[in-house]
């Protein structure tokens, strides 16, 4: 379907990162196979223009992120903004963490577009109709550290690259640049949820998503409580789509977290009730607090769900 590299379109910002490392915090590695590593929050400080780059590269460099801010029960909090105009094969195609790595014996979720060249998982390149043609391979990673040679060399042989046209970008959840690229997902959240409960994804003309950027707490634990909190209970994406009247009144109201029976509570508290097991939990609560899609059949716009300030706050904690 689509003549666009993914790998291709985000190696400008690659090489934007690399030119300038100090400006961003980051560390530029060689490894001894040749592949490039970018610590964005490892050992090095990384920052929020890191993590902002992390997201427009992990969308394989067709989509835009910033800064905004939005107000919670009376309070200003820092928001990540993030808008598409090719919505599915940005996030679906190269955003979304569907590439299951061992990393130093821990399994690790790949994103970026290197996962266009793997097809992992199949189901979501079927139903994108995308064929990836590119000499080089990004990589994102969300780890606490750094790919070792033989994770670098079996991750380029199964890009079909040599491992000196490999680029992988590392960051932990309890870090600037983490938090940001996590939270920049709440687009690809929604359609995912949109393709699992059987919509055609690549109906959807643009996209833009806002989940509320959560205080850093040094527990990559507290994190990813603060940074699913944020995409369940503190994120609207709004969605343009070539979709009728009919099938959007009954797809929308099942598109945000509050369709699920786990939605109402903390992350932290789900997670363990599931036996801190991800797989254990409903997958219909990842997904944004709010979903609002305009049919461009009709201009009618359907709108479902909506922030929950409360657990915003408990979750990001008091001020002191």
């Amino acid at each position: 379907m689509s003549g666009l590299s993914l790998n291709h379109t985000a190696f400008p910002l690659v090489e934007e990162l690399m030119r300038e490392p100090e400006r961003y915090g980051i560390r530029v590695l060689r490894a001894e196979c040749g592949a490039t590593v970018l610590d964005l929050g490892v050992e090095a400080p990384g920052g929020l223009e890191a993590g902002l780059k992390m997201v427009e590269i992990c969308l394989g460099g067709l989509g835009r992120a910033s800064l905004a801010w939005l107000n919670v029960a009376g309070r200003f909090i820092p928001a990540v903004s993030v808008w598409t105009d090719r919505p599915a094969l940005s996030t679906l195609g190269s955003q979304m963490a569907g590439w299951k790595l061992e990393l130093s014996g821990r399994v690790v979720l790949g994103s970026g577009p290197a996962r266009a060249l793997v097809k992992k998982p199949k189901k979501v390149f079927r139903a994108l109709g995308h064929e990836e043609e590119a000499d080089l391979a990004i990589l994102a990673l969300e780890a606490e550290e750094l790919p070792d040679e033989d994770s670098l060399r079996g991750v380029a042989e199964a890009c079909g690259i040599g491992p000196d046209k490999l680029y992988v970008l590392v960051a932990p959840i309890n870090s600037t640049a983490g938090l940001v690229q996590v939270v920049g997902r709440a687009v690809e959240a929604c359609l995912l949820k949109m393709m699992n409960i059987g919509l055609d994804v690549m109906a959807v003309r643009t996209a833009l998503g806002i989940a509320l950027l959560p205080p850093p707490h040094p527990d990559p634990d507290v994190c990813m409580g603060r940074t699913n909190d944020s995409l369940l209970y503190g994120s609207t994406v709004i969605l343009t789509a070539d979709l009728d009247d009919q099938v959007l009144a009954e797809a929308v109201p099942k598109l945000p977290s509050c369709s699920s029976p786990s939605y109402g509570k903390p992350f932290l508290a789900i997670y363990e009730e599931a036996g801190r097991d991800f797989y254990s939990i409903d997958p219909a609560v990842f997904a944004p607090a709010q979903v609002a899609i305009t049919s461009l059949r009709s201009g009618h716009t359907y709108v479902a769900g909506e922030l929950n300030e409360g657990i915003i706050v408990e979750s990001f904690g008091p001020r002191a």
